[in-house]
C-alpha cells in the first residue's frame, strides 16, 4: 500500500505561523545558564496534540494557534476598561488550551454573543476576538490552516510584547514542563521558573499541581 503524501504548509500560511511559532519560543526560551533545560522545554513542546491538518508541521500548526489565541487572551486580560467581548476572551484560557471540539465550540459561541449584534463598523477591538472564535471553531483538518494562519498574521502585526508571548507559550505547553521536570537533574532550579511563567499566564492556575490545566479540559 503506497504511503499517504502529506503536503508541505502552504507558502501564504506557513510565513505566519512559522514566524510567530520561532518568536514565542525565543520569547519563552529556558534559562541560558542551564543547556541541560533545553530538553525539557523541547518535551514540553513535543506532547503537543497529534491533530492531523491535512499539512505537514500539524503539532506546529497547532502549538502556533494557541499561542496567538493566549496571547491575544492575555492582552484582553490586561485591558483597564475592556468592553463585553474583551472580557470574555480574557476568560476563555481553558478552551483555548483545548481541543475538544464541543469545549471550542462552546467558547466560539460565547464569544461571537458578545459582539453578533453589533451595527457595523464595528470597534477594532472586536477583530482579535472574531479571529480567536473562527480559530475556536476548528480543532483539526485542513480548515485550521487557513483560521490559524489569519489569527498568527495579526498577532504579528500587532507584536505584543515578550511577556506577553512567553506567557502564552506557558498557557500552552506549562502544564507538560512541570511533568518533563520531574526527574530533570536541574529540577530545583528549574520548577520555580516554570512555576512563575505558567502562573503569569493562567492566574487562576495551580501550578503546584503537574497535571493542572487551565480552566476547561487542556490537550494542548
Amino acid at each position: 500500500m503506497a504511503a499517504h503524501r502529506v503536503d508541505e504548509l502552504p507558502d501564504e500560511h506557513a510565513r505566519p505561523i512559522l514566524e510567530l511559532l520561532e518568536r514565542t519560543r525565543a520569547a519563552a526560551a529556558p534559562p541560558p545558564e542551564i543547556p541541560a533545560a533545553v530538553d525539557a522545554w523541547a518535551a514540553a513542546e513535543a506532547g503537543q496534540a497529534r491533530n492531523r491538518t491535512g499539512y505537514k508541521a500539524a503539532r506546529r500548526t497547532l502549538s502556533a494557534g494557541q499561542y496567538a489565541a493566549h496571547a491575544l487572551r492575555i492582552t484582553a486580560a490586561r485591558d483597564a476598561d475592556p468592553q463585553p467581548w474583551t472580557r470574555e476572551l480574557a476568560d476563555q484560557a481553558g478552551a483555548i488550551s483545548s481541543w475538544d471540539w464541543d469545549t471550542r465550540m462552546q467558547a466560539a459561541l460565547d464569544l461571537r454573543r458578545t459582539f453578533k449584534d453589533l451595527p457595523e463598523p464595528v470597534d477594532a477591538t472586536v477583530r482579535p476576538v472574531r479571529l480567536v472564535a473562527a480559530w475556536l471553531t476548528h480543532a483539526s483538518g485542513p480548515a485550521l490552516v487557513p483560521v490559524t494562519a489569519r489569527l498568527a498574521a495579526y498577532v504579528l502585526e500587532h507584536p505584543p510584547g515578550d511577556d506577553v508571548l512567553a506567557g502564552a507559550w506557558y498557557a500552552t505547553h506549562g502544564h507538560r514542563l512541570l511533568q518533563a521536570l520531574t526527574d530533570h537533574p536541574h529540577r530545583d532550579e528549574l520548577e520555580p521558573h516554570a512555576r512563575r511563567g505558567i502562573i503569569a499566564a493562567n492566574p487562576d492556575t495551580d501550578a503546584s499541581a503537574q497535571d493542572a490545566h487551565p480552566r476547561g479540559h487542556s490537550a494542548g
